[in-house]
């Protein structure tokens, strides 16, 4: 057994009646859709939000430089670049500390393992199954 709430507020009010008519509009019948519930042990919150069809009036094309006339940068030539030594020397990675808060963990994680700890680790894992 579901519940459901209704998600009305008055900051949204506000906020579509600065929008164009026509846009306020879409955004109102896309909010009219939307479901939120939460199931009887009250445990997972459930959510129903379908598909909206935009009108092609409010969409914009999206701009695709001819890469033979303008020589501005296009998505490709980005994707493909290259970087020199140059910025490579100049460039040092991260320190300790930034990885560690990078990816939540502890320092320790990123110094270097000793000769001890190395010499420990079995070089041969056994065969998988």
């Amino acid at each position: 057994m579901l519940f459901f709430y209704n998600c009305a507020s008055t900051h949204r009010t506000h906020f579509l009646r600065s929008l164009p008519p026509c846009l306020a509009q879409c955004i109102t019948n896309m909010l009219l859709e939307v479901e939120i519930g939460v199931t009887s042990d009250g445990k997972t919150i459930v959510c129903y939000h379908p598909a909206v069809d935009v009108p092609y009036e409010l969409t914009q094309p999206i701009e695709r430089p001819d890469p033979l006339t303008n020589q501005a940068e296009t998505h490709d030539q980005v994707l493909k670049a290259h970087l020199s030594k140059e910025v490579l020397d100049g460039k040092k990675g991260p320190t300790i500390e930034e990885l560690s808060k990078m990816f939540f963990t502890t320092k320790h994680r990123f110094y270097p393992k000793g000769q001890y700890v190395s010499r420990r680790i079995n070089k041969t894992p056994p065969k998988d199954r």
